[in-house]
């Protein structure tokens, strides 16, 4: 997933362009959660963000992000003309009509009193169209800034009423929420949602959904669209799993380490199935089990989604339903030959990896979780699939402790 946990601002110069596509990303998400049903969005296709209706683009928008939020938007700063350019360019190459489309900057930056930027406000009593056009056309004739020469190229290439109706259909947010903030706009707009108390937990499995999804949107060059609708069937879908009777499942893609990179303390389970000759490709799957249930169960703990003891209790009914079986295959052995109890140890093990189905609550059915729970318990010589496992394995076990202190 990618989160607020991964973007650490420890050098703006090193990560500012980092944060701007991350920040173009979630700003994104925001946009959609308050959208329309009808309106579909698109990343880096017609804009940094478009909205299509019909498959027609009716708002283009640009973004523009500063953590340093005293940024100001003059008349001559690089921010406002790349945007500039960037939309004469779509309206000379005729890729968008101002007859029915509008033009949005959002950035974070301030336009100060009587700049051009101010003067192309949403708001009416602030709106001042010709004098915004009158000081771009200045600021483009008269400038001798290099960086922005090709953009005042570009502006000035238009014909007078071209630039005159690309302007009439410019509107600027400035001050507007940072990368941060946005994370607290969205977080509002999530609060019908869910219960409170999950509300954070429902936004970081929506935000992981939605960067994957915009990776697939950008790397796959789609000219499909993202609408509102499939969001709000990721938010439904998320919001089944955080009901009393049921918990999320974040871990079904999450690849394992390969068997000899595991530490020793965490190899116990590991041999407990090879007494039992149990074969190498289902050892791979039993630590891939492992592991998932280890990284589920310790973020439903940070989560704080688990009522109070309930991993101690289902563990209990775990070891309970274990202990019944264990006991029966040991009345039922024909001689105690280690062929015999090999396997009986192993169609024990296949009873909790193909048979049992105990969930930690009735609509949290993933098998991972009961089995890695297992194999958790395996390891710590809780249960076992030999006969005899505690004899033959709690060497290993105090060659581990040792190992970890």
């Amino acid at each position: 997933m990618i989160g607020q946990g991964l973007i650490k601002i420890t050098d703006f110069s090193a990560n500012a362009q980092a944060l701007g596509y991350f920040y173009q990303a979630r700003y994104a998400l925001y946009m959609l959660l308050k959208s329309n049903p009808d309106l579909h969005i698109s990343i880096e296709k017609l804009d940094d963000i478009a909205f299509e209706k019909d498959g027609t683009p009716i708002e283009l928008i640009q973004t523009k992000h500063h953590m340093n939020s005293v940024s100001s938007l003059t008349n001559s700063c690089s921010d406002l003309w790349k945007t500039i350019r960037i939309w004469s360019t779509a309206v000379q190459n005729g890729e968008v009509s101002t007859e029915s489309i509008k033009f949005t900057l959002i950035t974070t930056g301030v336009a100060p009193e009587g700049s051009i930027a101010s003067k192309l406000y949403p708001y009416q009593e602030y709106r001042d169209v010709q004098t915004a056009l009158s000081l771009l056309n200045e600021v483009a004739e008269k400038s001798t800034s290099h960086s922005n020469r090709m953009a005042y190229e570009v502006f000035l290439g238009l014909s007078e009423i071209q630039r005159e109706q690309l302007i009439s259909c410019v509107y600027v947010l400035d001050a507007s929420p940072n990368i941060v903030d946005t994370k607290e706009d969205i977080l509002r707009e999530l609060r019908y949602a869910t219960r409170p108390e999950f509300k954070e937990a429902v936004y970081q499995r929506l935000e992981g959904i939605w960067f994957n999804k915009v990776i697939q949107h950008l790397s796959s060059d789609s000219l499909n669209t993202i609408s509102q609708t499939e969001i709000v069937d990721y938010i439904n879908d998320l919001q089944e799993q955080f009901h009393q009777d049921n918990l999320p499942i974040d871990f079904l893609d999450y690849i394992a380490p390969a068997e000899e990179s595991i530490a020793e303390h965490q190899r116990v389970f590991i041999e407990q199935l090879k007494l039992v000759a149990v074969s190498q490709p289902r050892i791979q799957k039993a630590i891939s089990d492992y592991y998932r249930a280890y990284e589920q169960r310790s973020r439903w703990v940070r989560d704080e989604l688990l009522f109070v003891n309930e991993l101690e209790m289902y563990e209990t009914r775990l070891i309970d339903e274990w202990e019944r079986r264990f006991e029966a295959m040991k009345e039922d052995f024909e001689d105690d030959s280690e062929p015999q109890i090999k396997k009986a140890g192993r169609a024990l093990f296949n009873w909790m990896d193909q048979e049992a189905n105990i969930h930690i609550r009735p609509r949290c059915t993933e098998p991972y979780v009961m089995r890695g729970s297992y194999h958790l318990l395996s390891n710590q010589l809780r249960v076992g699939w030999h006969a005899d496992f505690i004899n033959r394995l709690e060497n290993i076990i105090e060659r581990s402790l040792e190992g970890v202190r």
